[in-house]
């Protein structure tokens, strides 16, 4: 699709991936993003309620088409627009345009064209959709990281296809026969094909009588192949954004390093994303009336959760200080509500020093029934 690199190498999407860490990459961000919950909001003043009985919520919930689950919607729609710079979900809508369904058309296969002021997709069938009826979850500039970094990537595949070649050919480096004797065609052709025929097997070589071996290329480690493809794994994590160890690229790294990168990733990686998602479907799938008072919002609690201690800690201090009722905190570990849990409750064992004489009053009284002088 892009051409040849000046590695030699030629660059697409299919090549890109059969990398292991543009692989590894795109599948990250992609099912973490599958991963959390979504969910529409109403913001009525200071309070917020969950929306459950919205159209697009629905969809983009339970159901995107009868073909599709939720997850693989969205691993789909988000591993094109990180690998391809875009991904498109046709919207088929009913009367009143109400979001009946969600279809994911492979980006390769959709033509954005503009015609008379006005952007319109041309699909492979030609078929032609208008902007309002297509969801794009766009790359930052809807580039490829592909095309963009193509000459990158052909480093790391001339380089994984170097090792293949040597390990192919048994381990040895190629080189040049040589003779002092002149050969006929048919004698260079037969000599071509077993000394051919025999690098493909371990074992010592045997030269044929009366010519030279002469190594024309540099040994693995004299070209640090190891080394190279360390970096360039590295700079392919570098593109996409994601911390080394999430791929299991860095072999040392210790408990604290992963769980900063974790969160690292989770910061700067996930939460764009998940924002471009966000507003995607507010512009989308709401109608301007409902976008000024809903709005989507990923959960993303669960990636930036501690180990349990951490989270104990934080969940005491959240109930002691009244942040959170019993039921709000058992219902962000999945847990059924209790009678009485929905009260908040704050501690009273610091209170201002002008206040102090009104509450010791208050606690003679409720001792003895009779205010204290």
């Amino acid at each position: 699709m892009y051409g040849s690199t000046k590695s030699g190498a030629n660059v697409t999407h299919g090549t890109g991936m059969r990398l292991s860490t543009v692989y590894a990459c795109v599948y990250k961000i992609s099912t973490t993003l599958s991963t959390l919950g979504l969910n529409l909001y109403q913001s009525n003043g200071a309070r917020r309620d969950v929306v459950n009985d919205h159209p697009a919520i629905e969809l983009c919930s339970f159901r995107p088409n009868p073909f599709e689950t939720p997850f693989y919607f969205w691993e789909t729609i988000i591993s094109n627009a990180v690998l391809k710079g875009v991904g498109y979900a046709v919207i088929a809508r009913g009367a009143g345009g109400v979001p009946l369904a969600l279809q994911c058309v492979d980006t390769d296969l959709v033509e954005r064209k503009e015609v008379n002021g006005s952007v319109v997709f041309k699909l492979h069938d030609n078929t032609i959709v208008r902007q309002e009826d297509m969801l794009e979850i766009c790359n930052l500039g809807c580039k490829s990281p592909i095309q963009l970094h193509r000459e990158n990537l052909g480093l790391t595949q001339a380089a994984q296809d170097y090792g293949s070649q040597y390990f192919g050919n048994g381990g040895q480096m190629t080189g040049v026969l040589s003779s002092d004797q002149p050969l006929k065609s048919e004698q260079m052709q037969m000599l071509q094909k077993s000394w051919n025929g025999s690098m493909t097997s371990a074992g010592t070589k045997l030269l044929p009588f009366g010519f030279k071996y002469n190594r024309i290329s540099i040994a693995p480690e004299e070209a640090q192949f190891i080394e190279t493809r360390k970096f360039q794994a590295e700079e392919i994590c570098r593109i996409f954004s994601v911390p080394p160890a999430l791929v299991q690229l860095d072999s040392q790294t210790t408990y604290n390093n992963v769980e900063q990168q974790n969160l690292q990733f989770a910061r700067h990686t996930v939460l764009p994303w998940a924002r471009r998602i966000e507003q995607e479907l507010a512009s989308k799938l709401l109608t301007l009336q409902e976008a000024r008072s809903h709005y989507f919002k990923f959960n993303l609690n669960d990636l930036f959760r501690g180990d349990m201690q951490a989270r104990s800690q934080y969940f005491t201090q959240l109930l002691q200080n009244g942040v959170m009722s019993i039921n709000e905190v058992r219902a962000s570990e999945e847990l059924n509500p209790i009678d009485g849990g929905d009260h908040s409750h704050v501690q009273v064992n610091q209170i201002r020093l002008d206040h102090m004489q009104a509450y010791s009053d208050k606690i003679s009284s409720d001792d003895n029934g009779q205010p204290h002088t």
